[in-house]
């Protein structure tokens, strides 16, 4: 199975991007299954036009992006909370695609602060997004407060009492992600 990590914020300094790298790590440590993060940041994304089947010139990378969403079986949001909610990065990203791109696909919600509530509201927020382009949010969300204590730049886990926060979250979204994938499959043969 393949995973794609959105990256959702493109602000300079972001913390929450080392959560991003940290998810792919510990999915690749497992090596049942890959996982890449897409960054919004190198997308650069324009505000959205038009979506991509309809846009006469779709913005650079974009049709790319889509590939690897289409060719992935499960997703991870990951996204600060910017007043009350997810980046409009990632809101624009996922607005630029069809539906099915994400339909009928397992998606978790990671939502980051440097406070100490680790963005509740944002990953809230994300599954009312996540049901809207007709996924499926797993029940759990990983929401990572005071990030720069907990992870490295580079993704390293630094706060030894938070693994079992991402061992939970990563084996509670792959255990639905590999039935949702199975029951593809079962239709399929």
């Amino acid at each position: 199975m393949h995973i794609t990590i959105l990256s959702g914020s493109t602000r300079l300094n972001r913390q929450s991007h080392r959560v991003a790298l940290a998810l792919e790590k510990w999915i690749a440590r497992q090596g049942v299954h890959t996982a890449e993060v897409l960054d919004l940041a190198e997308y650069s994304f324009p505000l959205l036009e038009e979506v991509l089947h309809r846009h006469p010139t779709p913005p650079q990378g974009l049709a790319d992006f889509a590939e690897r969403i289409r060719q992935s079986d499960a997703h991870i949001f990951v996204s600060p909370e910017y007043n009350g909610s997810y980046t409009a990065a990632l809101k624009n990203a996922v607005d630029y695609l069809k539906e099915r791109e994400f339909s009928q696909k397992v998606v978790a919600i990671t939502s980051v602060t440097t406070g100490a509530n680790g963005g509740i509201r944002a990953a809230l927020a994300m599954q009312q997004l996540v049901l809207g382009i007709a996924g499926y949010p797993i029940p759990q969300m990983l929401t990572v407060g005071q990030v720069s204590q907990r992870f490295s730049e580079d993704g390293d886990l630094l706060d030894p009492l938070f693994e079992r926060n991402m061992d939970n979250f990563v084996n509670s979204f792959l255990w639905l992600a590999e039935a949702v994938a199975e029951k593809k499959m079962a239709l399929v043969a």
